[in-house]
């Protein structure tokens, strides 16, 4: 009986289709219906629909959709319908995405004539349209092109598959060399990128590249592969798969790894021992083990970029090596330490080594600076918080007269097509000026749509308006959850803020959804324990059940962790993970936060951590300085729980 059950499916989509079809009794409902046609590339149903909504004004959007069916289909490229899109819509801000569509069809078909007449910078920011490029140019033999290629092959963590036929050309005409695959090979095996080495490794010849066999015992038992080394193989894929097999022990157990390399190091030529140093030294940050900075002596600088510097740089600040802290971030590029965490921190270290004045000229320009480091600069310097004061009253009509410019992404975000309707807002914004940005907030702010006032008031550069930058949406609510779950009601909206937004509908590319994103998971691990009757993933997109879920959440990791600023880092990264964080002794948690090896989760504390301090006045609390608000990290390790560690919050 199983056969049938495709033609039920199908029987019942088109019954389906029927009854919305006969139904769509307003523009906005067959508008709907064909977004829903579109998702599953019903091209009869999309023809229908365009013809319904020819004159309607966001009649580019049911034609965009029938050509992206279309164009994702095999078969001949619908070229000349593109073209007439293009001449009946020379203004729509689909132009750009269907070009991409119609470039990726033009590739594939491998019609490129046409395609070398249609492509445009805009669309070569799009990779796989990119790639096709580079083929076309490579046919034509132009010479650039190979060049261009060899930093794509060096520089991408995922290739698309259009890139392929370049690469496989390129090394036929040996424009990319051996030692070129071999050096790629190394950079995705030192990042740990399986899939990406094992693409690469496919173009070696074979036996001569790595085996599958070895490549997955490196990755799962490193001390194995190092313990039978054999100094007489010096081949390259030997070589490999040990510094490979030294990276994977090295991200478990340091000090293991760096005894092994002292004794079999003499036996590699001197650029592979410094990488294997820089391997070891690099995966020990990961651990915060003491060692680091030592290891890191045996990296010539040759071998570091900005990211290892840094790395190195926030080693010695974990051990509170001030004059090590002033060399590493004076070995970091212009641009990398003239960003603001690099001034602060510099700031700190001159003061701490008794060069208070050159400190001070730091930390005054930096004080002016709307963020988490201006914030601890003004601090540092005896000053406290106050919101600026408000930007000029709006004259008559000067958020009406920007609203037809918004006139499509407001119509689509009242039918609850988001990517849609953020889509339009962004495109809308571009070329305003901030007094226009701040307008634009306004003019979100009354339609009640919080995440792009947000997205706008941002951009308004002196334009700005705290009540629209830091807005207090569901703020009864979120009060009552707050009070309930005896939380910092500033600490709350500061963590959503940042979460989300206040887009209650938010869903996030690995599946965390609602105000305080939370992961299905999760939601239903709090969702037991409370326990939440009838729960539903569905359900947590709703606000009082997403707050209701995510204080719960929030309050279960502070009574685990003991301290705020470990229950933010838990909430995006997990709580075992930050328990291996924690030092064995109190710590300044400004240097704890900065000293977070996830990139994402640092800065993620500090977002939350700023935030809060600014709705402390927002929501009229008694005034907390940021320094106060972090303290100190507790001295003794929280003990790991017995309980589930739900999914950590994105």
């Amino acid at each position: 009986m199983h056969f049938l059950a495709p033609v039920r499916a199908l029987v019942a989509a088109t019954l389906l289709l029927a009854v919305q079809f006969a139904g769509a009794e307003s523009p906005d409902d067959t508008l709907l219906s064909a977004h829903d046609a579109w998702q599953v590339r019903n091209i009869p149903a999309l023809e229908k629909y365009n013809r319904l909504l020819a004159s309607d004004p966001l009649a580019d959007y049911a034609l965009y959709w029938l050509l992206d069916a279309k164009l994702s289909q095999p078969g001949p490229v619908a070229s000349g319908e593109v073209q007439a899109f293009f001449t009946r819509y020379p203004a729509s801000p689909l132009a750009d995405p269907l070009r991409i569509s119609w470039l990726r069809a033009l590739g594939r078909a491998q019609d490129w004539d046409n395609f070398a007449v249609q492509v445009t910078p805009a669309a070569l920011e799009d990779p796989e349209v990119a790639c096709d490029q580079l083929q076309n140019r490579l046919r034509r033999q132009d010479p650039a092109a190979a060049r261009e290629a060899r930093t794509l092959w060096f520089g991408r963590k995922t290739l698309p598959d259009s890139c392929d036929p370049v690469f496989r050309l390129l090394t036929l005409q040996n424009a990319i060399t051996r030692d070129d695959i071999w050096a790629a090979l190394r950079q995705a095996l030192g990042s740990s990128n399986l899939p990406l080495a094992r693409y690469i490794n496919s173009f070696l010849p074979p036996f001569q590249g790595l085996s599958e066999d070895g490549l997955t015992l490196a990755y799962t038992r490193p001390a194995q592969v190092l313990e039978g080394w054999d100094g007489r193989d010096d081949s390259p894929a030997r070589r490999e798969l040990t510094l490979f097999a030294l990276s994977q022990l090295a991200a478990r157990h340091p000090q293991q790894a760096a005894d092994a390399w002292t004794g079999m190091a003499h036996a590699f030529p001197a650029r592979d021992q410094s990488y294997g140093w820089l391997q070891i030294a690099w995966q020990s940050t990961m651990l915060h083990h003491p060692n680091a900075l030592l290891w890191f002596h045996n990296v010539p600088e040759s071998l570091m970029d900005d990211s290892l510097r840094a790395a190195r740089a926030r080693a010695a600040l974990r051990q509170e090596n001030w004059e090590e802290l002033l060399y590493a971030i004076g070995t970091l590029s212009a641009a990398e330490s003239g960003r603001a965490v690099w001034r602060y921190w510099r700031a700190r270290a001159l003061n701490m080594t008794s060069h208070p004045d050159e400190a001070r000229a730091l930390l005054v320009p930096l004080s002016q600076e709307s963020h988490y480091y201006g914030l601890l600069a003004l601090e540092d310097l005896g000053g406290h918080f106050a919101p600026p004061p408000p930007p000029p009253p709006f004259e008559p009509n000067e958020v009406e007269s920007l609203a037809p410019r918004f006139e499509r992404a407001l119509r689509l975000h009242r039918l609850a097509l988001t990517p849609e309707s953020q889509y339009e807002w962004t495109v809308a914004n571009r070329t305003l000026t901030p007094r226009q940005h701040l307008a634009a907030a306004a003019l979100a702010n009354r339609e009640q749509w919080v995440d792009r006032a947000i997205y706008s008031i941002e951009r308004a550069g002196d334009q700005q308006d705290f009540e629209l930058r830091f807005p207090l949406p569901f703020e009864a609510a979120l009060r009552q959850q707050a009070q309930r779950n005896q939380l910092d009601p500033a600490w709350v909206f500061g963590l959503v803020r940042q979460e989300s937004h206040f887009f209650p509908e938010a869903r996030s590319r690995t599946g965390a959804m609602g105000l305080m994103q939370l992961m299905p998971a999760t939601a239903r691990w709090v969702a037991q324990r409370i326990p939440l009757r009838k729960f539903r993933s569905a359900m947590t997109t709703q606000v009082d059940v997403n707050l209701q879920l995510g204080t719960h959440y929030l309050h279960h990791l502070l009574n685990q962790l003991g301290d705020p600023i470990l229950a933010t880092a838990a909430y995006n990264a997990g709580p075992n993970r930050v328990l291996r964080w924690v030092s064995g002794k109190p710590q300044d948690a400004t240097i704890f936060i900065e000293t977070i090896p996830l990139s994402e989760t640092r800065g993620y504390v500090q977002h939350v951590m700023f935030n809060a301090t600014i709705y402390a006045h927002r929501l009229g609390l008694p005034p907390l300085s940021l320094r106060q608000r972090v303290g100190m990290i507790p001295g003794v390790a929280p003990s790991r729980s017995s309980e589930p560690d739900p999914a950590s919050q994105p």
